[in-house]
């Protein structure tokens, strides 16, 4: 019985194995699942010039009017500054609650899909199997976090 739990426990963790929570930012949530068909077992493999497509899904603790978008890539240890333009600087522009476009504020304790649809721009610096910490926030207070394994090529 142990030996069927592990493996089942182990199989689950490899499903999602690309992306954890952020364990040092106190009170932000982590997404309950992260799905792309750019990112496989442990790492998401995303070109410059392209359009990275994820869903993040999330359940809110309570309502956000605002939900900016920050990305940091971790390059030898720096955090380096993945600016995102508009629409994609506001996660508010692709919140959705059963399939229907809900934007913000969110709605607690309700999961909500975030659709990322984001231009790679070919001014980024391609880097190998690095960290990067997608995070929500709203008035600079951390609301979701999560880290990605990604090369960028």
């Amino acid at each position: 019985m142990f030996k069927i739990l592990a493996l089942f426990l182990l199989a689950l963790s490899s499903t999602n194995a690309f992306w954890t929570a952020c364990t040092d930012r106190a009170g932000a949530i982590a997404p309950n699942r992260v799905e792309s068909a750019s990112c496989s077992g442990s790492l998401c493999t995303v070109v410059r010039g392209e359009t990275l497509v994820a869903d993040a899904f999330a359940t809110f603790t309570s309502a956000h009017s605002v939900l900016t978008v920050r990305v940091t890539a971790y390059i030898l240890g720096i955090g380096v500054n993945l600016p995102q333009d508009p629409p994609y600087d506001n996660a508010c522009n692709s919140i959705f609650i059963n399939g229907v476009m809900t934007g913000c504020p969110t709605t607690p304790n309700v999961e909500s899909l975030w659709r990322i649809q984001m231009l790679v721009p070919t001014t980024y610096p391609a880097f190998q199997n690095t960290r990067v910490r997608y995070e929500l926030l709203e008035n600079n207070n951390v609301v979701a976090c999560a880290n990605i394994q990604a090369t960028l090529t």
